[in-house]
């Protein structure tokens, strides 16, 4: 069970593009920041409100499944990489837990 699993539960408050990079917020006040390459089933606008039902962690991609059939995908291949770090998951009273190009999570 992943880090991400902690996520379950938790409805998705909002979605902001932020120059290179995509953040998703949650309700319980984390943030995951997203470098990588993504792509939402069902589009980034039915995330907002969608409860995250599971999430599933593969050397090839994260996947966190909404409620509703929604989901986000979230590439971990070589050429999903546009840096370093394919994201960040930020929540309070904890450390920052980044995902780094095949040294997954840190």
């Amino acid at each position: 069970m992943g880090v991400l699993s902690e996520l379950t539960g938790v409805s998705i408050s909002g979605i902001e593009n932020v120059h290179d990079y995509m953040q998703v917020k949650f309700s319980s006040g984390a943030a995951l920041t997203i470098y990588n390459n993504c792509r939402f089933e069902d589009g980034a606008c039915k995330a907002v409100g969608s409860t995250v039902k599971s999430t599933t962690e593969s050397g090839d991609e994260i996947v966190i499944i909404l409620e509703g059939g929604g989901s986000i995908h979230i590439g971990l291949q070589e050429d999903d990489y546009v840096g370093p770090e394919a994201m960040v998951l930020s929540q309070e009273g904890a450390p920052d837990v980044v995902w780094n190009y095949r040294f997954i999570p840190i």
